[in-house]
């Protein structure tokens, strides 16, 4: 006996309907896998991070307790040569006094990359002290004139947060020197009720920010996924000709 025209309509919803869950069950099974794979590359762009960080305090570590450690030793040799009786020529005292230059000189050259490496100061005298440093080593490697406002006390963050921040505010400085134009910029670092905010600005060339991943590289990408890590946020504002500003916010 033929289906009735009434048959035939539930047939068809009972269809559209089973059509309809199958897509739902797909759509919702790929926002799930979505989210899983995000969430699995943050992890792993986090622990890359982590593993990074690893590194460099490990070549810190051994560029400060081995190879300063053996430019002091060279040095104490030297001054043993220097006090010789009978005593070296001047020739050679000349000699030796251009060689005592030349390893203070890479004395100094080491501390700086130890500290670029791995900012020791963040754990001994906390993010504060860190920033403090920064500036100092931003104007003797770049010429810049930096206008810091930092806390009179110390900044209430995690090490982890404040290892993050520090680096922000580095590349930041870095891209003023390299792409703003000029030779002054101002970093500030305070606490809010909403954790602690980080801003660096410069009243250079600037750039259109449409377009920031194309003229800036990899910079301010990764100063935003390394906040992003960290639970915090990186937000970027300039215009052709206005300047740039780098606001980082990290909850407390």
């Amino acid at each position: 006996m033929p289906d009735s025209p009434s048959q035939l309509w539930w047939i068809f919803v009972a269809g559209v309907l089973a059509v309809a869950i199958l897509l739902a069950a797909l759509g919702a099974a790929i926002v799930i896998y979505q989210r899983r794979y995000v969430n699995l590359h943050r992890e792993h762009a986090r622990h890359l991070l982590e593993a990074q960080e690893e590194e460099r305090a490990w070549v810190a570590r051994e560029v400060h307790d081995d190879a300063l450690q053996r430019i002091a030793l060279i040095r104490s040799e030297v001054d043993g040569v220097l006090a010789f009786s009978p005593a070296v020529t001047g020739e050679q005292a000349s000699r030796l006094a251009a060689v005592q230059q030349e390893m203070q000189d890479l004395s100094a050259l080491l501390r700086g990359l130890a500290h670029r490496l791995h900012p020791a100061l963040i754990d001994r005298g906390g993010l504060h002290a860190a920033l403090a440093g920064l500036t100092g080593e931003a104007e003797r490697a770049y010429g810049l004139r930096i206008e810091a406002h930092l806390p009179d006390g110390p900044i209430p963050i995690d090490p982890h947060r404040a290892l993050a921040l520090y680096r922000i505010a580095q590349e930041a400085l870095r891209n003023v020197a390299s792409h703003a134009g000029v030779a002054d910029a101002a970093l500030e670092c305070r606490s809010t009720p909403d954790g602690v905010e980080l801003t660096v600005t410069d009243r250079g060339q600037g750039f259109d920010s449409r377009l920031e991943r194309a003229g800036h590289g990899l910079g301010l990408v990764g100063m935003k996924e390394r906040a992003h890590l960290a639970g915090g946020a990186v937000i970027v504002t300039s215009r052709p000709g206005r300047g740039t500003t780098v606001r980082a916010t990290f909850p407390p």
